[in-house]
C-alpha cells in the first residue's frame, strides 16, 4: 500500500488554476522532496494534502484512507514554514508547545499529567532538545524552534511527516542539523516524509531522498537530480 496516492488533482482559487492533474504515489518510508518557484503551488498542494483545501477535481488518499477521514495530527505530522513559528508571541515553553498534540488525550480537565510530560521528555531527549524544554520557544533560534516544531509534529508517532519549507530563514549550521534530524526520524522510524524545500543542493548532501519532483505550471514532474558528494 502506498503512503500518500494522489489522482489527477487540480485545484483552482475562484477561477484561476493553480494545480493541474497532479498525480502522485509515494510508498511507505520514502522521502521525497517537492521545489518550485515562488507562487508556484507549493503550500496549495500541501495543504490539500493536509486536507484544508479541497481539490477542485481528483483525490487524495492516505494510507489507504481518502484525506477526509484524516482529522487528526495522530495521523499526519505537519511541519510549518518558520514565518509561521515566529509568530509565536507568548512565552509558551518547549515542553508545553510539544504536549499540545496529546491534548486529545488529555482527559475530562484537559490538562497534561506526568505520563504525557514523560512522553514528551521522550521526544526532546531523542531530537537534542531536553535541555531547552522549560525555554519559551520565542526565544529560542531558529532551528531549535524548527526541531520544537518536529517533535510536536512526532509526538503522536505518525506514519507520514509533511514539512513546508521548514528551513527559510534559518542558518546554515541550523538548516543542516534540522536536515540531519528529520533523516534520522527518516532511518530510525520509517516515516513517510515530505519536504518542500528552496534548499535542494543542501537537501541532497545532508539526507537520502528517494525523488524529486518540481511544481511547474500548475504541473508536478518528477526531477532527476544528481546527489552532490
Amino acid at each position: 500500500m502506498n503512503s500518500v496516492e494522489v489522482k489527477n488533482l487540480n485545484f483552482s482559487y475562484v477561477q484561476e488554476p493553480i494545480l493541474k492533474d497532479i498525480n502522485l504515489e509515494i510508498k511507505q518510508g520514502e522521502f521525497v522532496a517537492i521545489i518550485g518557484s515562488n507562487g508556484s503551488g507549493k503550500s496549495t498542494l500541501i495543504k490539500n494534502l493536509l486536507g484544508e483545501l479541497k481539490p477542485s477535481k481528483g483525490s487524495v488518499v492516505i494510507e489507504g484512507k481518502p484525506i477526509e477521514d484524516y482529522k487528526s495530527y495522530k495521523n499526519i505530522g505537519y511541519v510549518p514554514q518558520m514565518s509561521v513559528v515566529s509568530k509565536i508571541a507568548f512565552p509558551i515553553t518547549v515542553r508545553e508547545m510539544v504536549s499540545l498534540n496529546l491534548y486529545e488525550d488529555f482527559g475530562f480537565l484537559k490538562f497534561a499529567k506526568k505520563r504525557h510530560y514523560d512522553k514528551v521528555d521522550q521526544v526532546l531527549e531523542y531530537l537534542g532538545l531536553l535541555e531547552y524544554k522549560n525555554r519559551p520557544v520565542n526565544e529560542l533560534s531558529g532551528g531549535l524552534a524548527q526541531r520544537t516544531m518536529i517533535a510536536r509534529a512526532m509526538i503522536n508517532n505518525p506514519k507520514l511527516l509533511i514539512l513546508d519549507e521548514p528551513t527559510a530563514g534559518v542558518d546554515e549550521k541550523s538548516r543542516q542539523e534540522f536536515l540531519k534530524s528529520i533523516q534520522k526520524l527518516n532511518d530510525d522510524m520509517n516515516i513517510t516524509i515530505i519536504l518542500v524545500t528552496h534548499e535542494l543542493d543542501e537537501v541532497m548532501i545532508f539526507t537520502k531522498i528517494d525523488a524529486t519532483y518540481e511544481i511547474n505550471d500548475g504541473k508536478l514532474i518528477k526531477k532527476e537530480v544528481e546527489r552532490g558528494n
